[in-house]
C-alpha cells in the first residue's frame, strides 16, 4: 500500500477557525493561496453513527537548539491552537488514534526567523501505525524546495502546484514510495514567500550552457586528434591504392578501389564528422530552444519556467505533467527579519 503524508506550509499564525466541509480561514486579504479541506461522503439512512472522536495524543516536543522563552512559548501555542482546529473541526474520525508533537528550531546562518512544525501520526484504534502522516511546517518550505543547476547558477525549485476545484495543491510522490499532498497558507495571496522564474530565463541561460557544453566537446575532439599535412596524407592514400593493384586485379580490384575511396576521408574532415556527431545532441536541444523563442509571445514567455531536467535533457516545459517542478527565486522582501515575524 502507498503510504500517504499530508503537509501544510504556512507563513502566518492561524487566526481563523474552519469547520468540518468548509474551506481554511486565513486573513481577509488571502484567497488564492488558501486552500480548501473539504469531506465528503455519501450515507445511506440506516448508516451507523461514527465512532467518537479519541483525544490526540501528546508526545514529548523536539526542541533544537535556543530558543527565548516567550517566542517558544508563542509557537507551542499556536502549535496547540493548529492541532485543535484539526481535531476538532476537520480529522475527527474516532476509527484513528492521532499522536503528535511540536518541532521548534531556532534561526540560523542569518535566516529571516525561527521556524516550527507539527507533526501527528494517525494509529488505528490499537494504536498500530497506519503510515498515513499530516505535518504543519510553519515559516519553513524547505519539503517543497530543491536545487537545479542551469549554466552554472544554482536556481532554487518549488514542487510545481496544481489547480484542482480552485484550491492550489502541491501534490508529489517522492522515492521511498511516499505519496505528498500539501497546501501552502500565506496571508495574502499577492505575497508569496517566492518569485518565478520566467521561461525566457530558463532558456536563454539553459541555451548559453549547451553552447558552452559543446565548445568543451569541440576542444576535446581537437585535442586528441592529429590532424596530419596534406602532403602526408595524400603520400598515405597513394600508398594504400599501390597496395591494392598489387593484391588484387580486375573487377575486384576495382570493387575494393570504389570502397576504399568512398569511405576515404581527410583528416580534417574526420574531426568535423566526429564534432557533429558529439554535438548531435546538443544541437537537437538548442533547436527545441530556438523553436520556443521564436514561437512564444512575450506573454508566454513570462510564465514561469516548469521544468526539472538538466538544460542537455530539456524536451520543452513540463506544465501539467505529474513530480515536476517550477524555478523560482526566494523573495527577500517577504521577510523583514523583524521580531514581529515570530508568533
Amino acid at each position: 500500500m502507498k503510504r500517504f503524508y499530508a503537509a501544510i506550509f504556512t507563513t502566518l499564525t492561524f487566526a481563523g477557525t474552519v469547520l468540518a466541509n468548509e474551506p481554511v480561514a486565513t486573513t481577509p486579504a488571502s484567497k488564492a493561496a488558501s486552500t480548501s479541506v473539504n469531506t465528503t461522503a455519501a450515507k445511506a439512512a440506516n448508516t451507523p453513527a461514527p465512532a467518537a472522536a479519541s483525544k490526540w495524543q501528546k508526545e514529548d516536543d523536539r526542541i533544537i537548539g535556543h530558543i527565548r522563552g516567550n517566542k517558544l512559548t508563542a509557537m507551542k501555542n499556536t502549535s496547540a491552537s493548529i492541532m485543535s482546529l484539526f481535531q476538532d473541526s476537520i480529522l475527527n474520525d474516532g476509527t484513528v488514534n492521532p499522536v503528535w508533537h511540536g518541532e521548534y528550531f531556532p534561526a540560523v546562518n542569518g535566516g529571516p526567523q525561527v521556524h516550527f512544525g507539527v507533526r501527528c501520526v494517525f494509529n488505528d484504534q490499537d494504536n498500530s501505525n497506519t503510515d498515513n502522516d499530516l505535518t504543519v511546517f510553519a515559516n519553513d518550505l524547505s519539503p517543497l524546495l530543491g536545487h537545479l543547476a542551469v549554466n552554472g547558477n544554482d536556481y532554487t525549485t518549488i514542487k510545481t502546484a496544481a489547480s484542482v476545484h480552485g484550491n492550489t495543491t502541491f501534490e508529489f510522490d517522492l522515492d521511498n514510495g511516499l505519496h505528498v499532498k500539501a497546501w501552502l497558507v500565506t496571508a495574502d495571496s499577492a505575497a508569496l514567500p517566492y518569485v518565478p522564474v520566467t521561461r525566457k530565463e530558463y532558456l536563454d541561460q539553459a541555451r548559453q550552457e549547451l553552447e558552452c557544453l559543446k565548445d568543451v566537446v569541440i576542444a576535446d575532439v581537437r585535442g586528441k586528434t592529429h590532424v596530419r599535412t596534406d602532403a602526408e596524407q595524400e603520400a598515405e592514400k597513394q600508398q594504400m591504392l599501390e597496395q591494392l593493384k598489387a593484391t588484387y586485379s580486375g573487377a575486384e580490384l576495382e570493387a575494393r578501389t570504389r570502397v576504399y575511396l568512398h569511405n576515404y576521408m581527410k583528416d580534417a574532415d574526420y574531426v568535423i564528422q566526429t564534432i557533429a556527431r558529439n554535438v548531435a545532441g546538443y544541437n537537437a536541444t538548442i533547436r527545441v530552444i530556438d523553436s520556443i523563442l521564436r514561437n512564444s509571445t512575450a506573454q508566454q514567455l513570462a510564465q514561469p519556467a516548469v521544468v526539472s531536467v538538466k538544460a542537455d535533457n530539456f524536451r520543452g516545459f513540463e506544465d501539467g505533467k505529474a513530480n515536476t517542478t517550477t524555478l523560482v527565486r526566494m523573495n527577500p522582501a517577504y521577510f523583514t527579519g523583524g521580531n514581529e515575524q515570530a508568533p
